[in-house]
């Protein structure tokens, strides 16, 4: 049974009929498909990350190469199955200034945690293009396939949460590095891009912005770096303000529009 949200409204984005049997199997395989997918991705990274190292570039152009089979998959998927190809992005709703200023703190927040400053252009280059594609793979299964089916089933406290917790679990390698404060910041940014998903009902739009953030993490822009026992505390003010600015759209009033009718909930992930 689908669970109505916030405003009684069965949300747009649910385009296949959950309730029937045959669908439903469908996309239970679908969804098993997608997750054995990537496990083994994960498993192969990690395999070339202690064959090459962590941070080496000739692993991670290995890694680039890989992501693309999973992107194929999981943009077939989520076109196929997941996603509303009615929908429209409302640019004018949505990219309001309230939402682009946290946006812009999230990109400069990269641009000064990174630490490609005494990396080679060539590394630079290389990580960019594997943060585009470790962007999209990710947005696509973790928010496109997994959040949107655990929002239509659930809510949406629900499906962020056990999201983020399976996005955060897929880096468990920091651990394994000693990366404690990664791992956290991984966390925090993975509730920032799941509440991204849920305000604007676009994967692609949220798969953009991990992509960007991605990207300016691995390139040297600017010659300032925060201090180690800043970094979370920032990371987590710009997750607060993603969640306040999430909260005033999901319990807003709904509009109206000339005849009286109310505006559904419009999100997808298209």
């Amino acid at each position: 049974m689908i669970q109505k949200p916030y405003n009684g409204q069965t949300p747009s984005s649910i385009v296949f009929l959950w309730n029937s049997s045959n669908v439903r199997t469908n996309n239970e395989k679908i969804i098993l498909f997608a997750a054995i997918l990537e496990i083994s991705y994960l498993s192969l990274s990690f395999l070339l990350a202690q064959l090459y190292g962590q941070w080496s570039y000739e692993g991670e152009i290995i890694r680039t190469g890989l992501r693309i089979i999973p992107i194929a998959f999981y943009l077939y998927f989520c076109r196929r199955y997941f996603v509303n190809t009615h929908h429209s992005f409302e640019t004018r709703k949505l990219l309001t200034p309230q939402f682009i200023a946290p946006t812009l703190l999230l990109l400069l927040f990269a641009a000064v945690y990174t630490n490609a400053e005494n990396e080679t252009p060539l590394w630079q280059l290389v990580f960019a293009i594997s943060g585009i594609t470790a962007g999209f793979r990710e947005e696509l299964f973790y928010r496109g396939i997994v959040q949107n089916t655990l929002q239509i089933k659930y809510d949406y406290k629900i499906a962020l949460l056990a999201t983020t917790l399976l996005f955060t679990l897929s880096h468990i390698q920091y651990i394994y590095y000693g990366q404690i404060r990664g791992l956290v910041l991984i966390t925090f940014a993975g509730i920032i891009f799941g509440s991204i998903f849920i305000y604007t009902g676009s994967v692609i739009f949220t798969a953009c912005i991990h992509a960007l953030y991605d990207v300016v993490l691995s390139i040297y822009i600017i010659p300032f770096r925060l201090s180690n026992g800043i970094q979370l505390p920032i990371l987590f003010l710009i997750m607060l303000a993603f969640l306040i600015i999430l909260t005033r759209k999901l319990y807003a009033p709904q509009q109206t529009d000339k005849n009286g009718n109310t505006d559904p909930d419009n999100l997808s992930v298209g």
